[in-house]
């Protein structure tokens, strides 16, 4: 794109389903004054799955400090630095009042909940769950036959599977609202999409949308002017502000925690810290501040650098996909990130790492076992208990009929949405 399209860009839509089950965006009044881009922030902040973050890894599972950071506190942080950036952007960019607030807004509500997708335990939990469909995938072909071929990209969203992806579905999902499902406006999920990709494109790493939200999607980003060929979309320039906020807060907040858990010494994350800085004067005026305050210090620094380029970049919207790899403040983030890698070294993550494995393969195999049984007329006593538990018997009789592949999502969402301690009581249990 040439220039951007706010006011498209800034939809307040949201995916709906039409008599036959399609998808369609709907204008829906809000009650006022409240605008949609505040509900968008309350519906995520006020719910379940935004709550049970607390109880779900950042990086260290069950840490022996309590206020080592969580998924909830880092969504909150993140919150706050999107949030940031967005108002020190829009300024610059001298937007209409409504259009600052309106993105601001956005992306908040897309960094509160851009981890809502995220299994138990982290990024261990989604290597669990590849790890668990690579050694099922002959069984869970064989379930998925039954449906047809339209359920084969269930069988790659599976295999490849990924917490973005499961937050899109989450925030996006057009259900009826009595369903788990959030429907942000357009504009807060097009923030939330950093890998506008599908599983089953094979070409990349990192996607942001599973075969069962593709026409969700596709909506969506249209409704944006995303669209760059059939079913090929760039990203919504806000998405931009999303990463860099959640780079900038887990690269130097995982930093402090290593210090706190005595994996790291203190002299050590100073010097990486003081080395954000550009100048040496800066440095020096920093050197004697404890490791919270040299932090924020450090994210304020940092905010200010990506502020300029990303004005820059939405001033000429073509460069925005090089953004990453020719932004300076980026540049030294990275070299962060690189240096303190020993952290996922720590004896005791390992372990739970390791414990982690092994509890999310048992359950997922439990789910599997019931679900090749889940259209039976009569369900046998054990499956029969496992529903009574986990789904419950109306929501069981309500969608019996549905396609194979259908539950299978339905057992990603329930299982992702354990917290780390009901995954271990649950794991317990079976």
């Amino acid at each position: 794109m040439d220039t951007l399209d706010w006011e498209r860009l800034l939809c307040a839509k949201r995916p709906g389903l039409n008599a036959e089950g399609g998808v369609v965006l709907q204008t829906r009044a809000e009650q006022a004054p409240r605008t949609p881009a505040e509900a968008d922030v309350q519906r995520v902040v006020f719910s379940a799955p935004f709550r049970r973050l607390e109880g779900k890894t950042q990086v260290h599972p069950f840490a022996r400090v309590d206020y080592v950071h969580n998924r909830l506190t880092h969504s909150l942080e993140v919150a706050e630095t999107g949030a940031g950036l967005a108002q020190a952007v829009m300024r610059r960019m001298a937007l209409p009042e409504a259009w600052q607030r309106a993105a601001t807004l956005h992306v908040r509500a897309a960094c509160l909940g851009h981890d809502i997708g995220n299994p138990p335990y982290g990024h261990t939990g989604e290597y669990a769950i590849r790890f668990w469909a690579e050694r099922r995938m002959d069984e869970l072909r064989a379930l998925l036959r039954e449906d047809g071929a339209s359920s084969e990209n269930a069988l790659e969203d599976l295999r490849k599977f990924d917490g973005n992806a499961q937050t899109f579905r989450l925030l996006a999902n057009p259900a009826p609202r009595d369903s788990a499902y959030f429907r942000l406006t357009c504009a807060s999920l097009g923030a939330l999409v950093k890998y506008p990709y599908r599983a089953c494109d094979t070409a990349k790493a990192k996607f942001s949308c599973f075969a069962s939200e593709e026409p969700c999607f596709d909506a969506v980003m249209e409704a944006l002017g995303l669209r760059v060929a059939p079913g090929v979309w760039e990203r919504h320039p806000l998405s931009y502000l999303l990463e860099i906020a959640d780079d900038l807060c887990y690269c130097v907040t995982d930093c402090e925690d290593a210090v706190t858990l005595g994996i790291l010494d203190e002299a050590t994350v100073r010097e990486w810290f003081l080395e954000l800085f550009g100048a040496e004067a800066e440095r020096d005026a920093a050197r004697a501040l404890s490791i919270p305050h040299l932090r924020a210090k450090v994210i304020g620094h940092l905010m200010e650098g990506f502020a300029e380029e990303l004005v820059s970049a939405f001033r000429a919207p073509a460069t925005l996909p090089r953004l990453e790899a020719t932004s300076p403040t980026w540049a030294r983030l990275k070299k962060l990130k690189s240096s303190y890698s020993i952290v996922f070294d720590d004896q005791a993550k390992i372990r739970n790492d390791l414990q982690a494995q092994v509890i999310i393969g048992r359950t997922l195999d439990c789910f599997l076992q019931t679900l090749q049984h889940i259209r039976d007329p009569e369900l046998s006593y054990g499956d029969a208990l496992f529903v009574k538990y986990t789904f419950g018997e109306d929501f069981v009789r309500q969608h019996r009929h549905r396609p194979y592949a259908w539950w299978l999502y339905a057992m990603l969402d329930f299982v992702t949405g354990m917290t780390d301690a009901y995954l271990q009581r649950f794991a317990r249990i079976l």
